[in-house]
């Protein structure tokens, strides 16, 4: 008998996900105390080398917020393991659960990733398939993609990129992809940046008019869908701010090898944030579900308290009535310069990089005149609170790392027949899960 311990070092929880690529389970690191995710692939994929070209775009993308970082990689009983930071949430569980996300909360989701995009493509990568499951966000909210499985290097080693291709067989989630990728079309910067868009909208109406077509082979199926989002998505943004269909717009203009204007694109969603009367912050949807107070929102999510209003005269069982935010543009508090400051840098830095790029950028030619200056420092005649849920010291215990002639001990449950190999108890891992849990959460206890 034998534990089920990866490299000596990972010990395997239970079951987290899977797919065609094979599956991806939780694990306890013995040197540093914390969980991780360890993704197996499938020994019938092996002949693909998905995992290792996976393993090599992370390596790549050493060092860039908003990467997982890369723990370990090697071979267990000859299959192919990749051992990654734990994050706790990705965005397609957070949508199913409140249907849909207000346009604060999808404004500030865009301003990040559009940001991440431009770090990552810096290093030469485009990650080819955008959807929630592969947007997960870490205890301070900061975002994360995942799953490089079909993600490509288009830089070559002098700087230039690959040649346009056509007639390329589909790349992507279907509900989300790209025109560009409906029509067979090689995929460039520009391309990530539109699925993104097409997520965002999922996030603001819950639903797209293409998903979930039924009763037709899957061929005709992904024309379809790219028929529909050429037809239908002006009808979506009708309703939205009025930068929403500069964006998207200027997307559609840009060909495989244009660079994004990433400044121009960031400063177009400030301005939808402005001109909604929206407060760009580090508060989202999720963050005021858990709140037992009882409030009314505005329509974006802002609480703000009545004047004069004084948090400690009240008792642990009052209930907080709260208003809604000013429309007055002159009484509203509005971002202050602390919390645009964050986006800064990042603006200086694309600027600086502009003049260094040997290959073209394309400008928002449509963007007004507004969308250049940051919204105005924050008034001081009202407060913000900030609805904060469980410290993380209540939710989860703090475990410590063990010393180094210390191992982690568990019950016989916890052990599989060492005449099979991973190969052969793969199949079993996920019905022996919630047994492999429980011991493992009352060992943590």
């Amino acid at each position: 008998m034998k534990s089920l311990k990866i490299n000596n070092q990972f010990i395997i929880s239970r079951k987290l996900a899977s797919g065609s690529f094979g599956f991806v389970m939780l694990a306890f690191d013995q040197k540093t105390g914390q969980q991780v995710a360890i993704k197996f692939e499938k020994p019938e994929n092996e002949h693909h080398h998905s995992l290792q070209k996976e393993i090599d775009i992370i390596r790549r993308l050493e060092g860039v917020q908003g990467v997982p970082q890369l723990i370990y990689a090697g071979q267990e009983d000859n299959l192919n393991i990749l051992v990654l930071q734990l994050l706790s949430k990705d965005l397609s569980t957070l949508i199913k659960k409140q249907k849909q996300f207000t346009l604060k909360t999808t404004l500030q989701i865009a301003i990040q990733l559009v940001e991440l995009f431009y770090q990552i493509h810096q290093k030469g990568v485009l990650h080819r398939d955008i959807k929630p499951e592969n947007i997960m966000i870490d205890e301070n909210n900061r975002f994360y993609l995942i799953d490089f499985g079909i993600s490509k290097i288009f830089l070559k080693k002098n700087g230039s990129i690959l040649p346009f291709k056509d007639r390329q067989p589909f790349i992507g989630t279907s509900r989300y992809a790209s025109i560009a990728a409906h029509k067979g079309n090689e995929l460039g910067r520009k391309d990530d940046l539109e699925s993104m868009f097409y997520v965002l909208l999922y996030f603001i109406y819950g639903k797209l008019p293409w998903q979930n077509i039924k009763h037709i082979p899957n061929d005709q199926k992904i024309e379809q869908v790219g028929d529909m989002k050429l037809l239908k998505t002006n009808e979506l943004l009708n309703d939205l701010p009025i930068e929403f269909k500069k964006i998207y717009e200027y997307l559609r203009k840009l060909n495989y090898a244009n660079q994004p204007d990433y400044t121009a694109i960031i400063k177009l969603f400030q301005q939808a944030a402005k001109n909604s009367k929206i407060t760009i912050d580090t508060m989202f949807d999720w963050d005021l579900q858990n709140t037992t107070q009882t409030a009314n929102f505005s329509r974006f999510g802002t609480i703000q308290f009545e004047d004069n209003f004084q948090l400690d005269k009240l008792s642990s069982n009052q209930i907080i009535h709260l208003k809604t935010q000013s429309a007055s543009p002159v009484k509203r508090r509005t971002v202050g310069s602390s919390l645009m400051n964050q986006h800064q840098p990042f603006l200086k830095i694309i600027q600086d990089q502009k003049s260094k790029e040997g290959f073209s950028q394309v400008s928002i030619n449509e963007m007004s005149e507004d969308s250049e200056y940051i919204i105005p420092n924050e008034c001081e005649n009202h407060s913000n609170i900030r609805v904060r849920t469980m410290p993380d010291e209540i939710k989860k215990p703090q475990i410590k790392p063990l010393q180094q002639n210390q191992t982690l001990c568990l019950d016989d449950e916890w052990l599989i027949e060492s005449d099979k190999n991973l190969v052969d108890n793969y199949k079993n891992l996920e019905s022996i899960s919630y047994q492999i849990t429980t011991i493992f959460q009352n060992k943590l206890k």
